[in-house]
């Protein structure tokens, strides 16, 4: 799965910096499972991981474990359902991803998110939604004031870009790629 480091070259792209940054991670499936593995290994300090109590907690917790004893980031799971606890984590840290399905077709009207005072100015906020490419979530961030703002077309166009080369050993002309998806 490619999902993890697409994420954190669309971060780069966009001249973000994740070593010594604190992140909050909404999800724990697959997409989210990459990205915490992958920002654990690039350098973020701290990470918390929020999910609701389905199917997929006790897998944040066990890559929790892994993330913990293998890194250097220290990890938390929460539960999504703890509305306090995620504003304060949001209000704490530098970077909120959200990384669950919440956002798209069939769930567009919704978002983890209860209002726009979880976010504060400052914090960097991604979405691994890409259609629609502005999803409830983000447009709450933008009512709050955050001026970085992102959804999850550079980390779809990442993700394939690195799937493509070690198919095919042959790199895909990034800048190409850009212009034909619009970014």
């Amino acid at each position: 799965i490619t999902d993890g480091i697409g994420y954190m070259q669309s971060l780069k792209d966009n001249d973000i910096d994740v070593i010594g940054k604190k992140m909050t991670i909404a999800g724990a499936g697959g997409a989210a499972t990459a990205i915490e593995i992958q920002a654990a290994l690039d350098g973020v300090k701290e990470m918390s991981i929020f999910n609701i109590k389905d199917k997929f907690y006790a897998r944040g917790e066990e890559i929790v474990d892994i993330i913990n004893k293998n890194s250097n980031c220290k990890a938390e799971m929460h539960d999504l359902g703890d509305l306090a606890l995620l504003k304060e984590k949001m209000h704490e840290e530098d970077i909120f991803c959200d990384a669950t399905g919440v956002g798209m077709h069939p769930l567009e009207d919704l978002s983890n998110i209860p209002d726009p005072s979880y976010f504060r100015k400052d914090l960097i906020v991604t979405d691994t939604v890409y259609a629609p490419r502005e999803t409830v979530m983000m447009k709450q961030a933008k009512e709050a004031g955050c001026t970085r703002v992102y959804n999850g077309m550079s980390m779809m166009l990442f993700q394939a870009l690195i799937a493509i080369e070690l198919y095919t050993g042959k790199s895909t002309p990034v800048d190409y790629m850009k212009e034909k998806l619009g970014i």
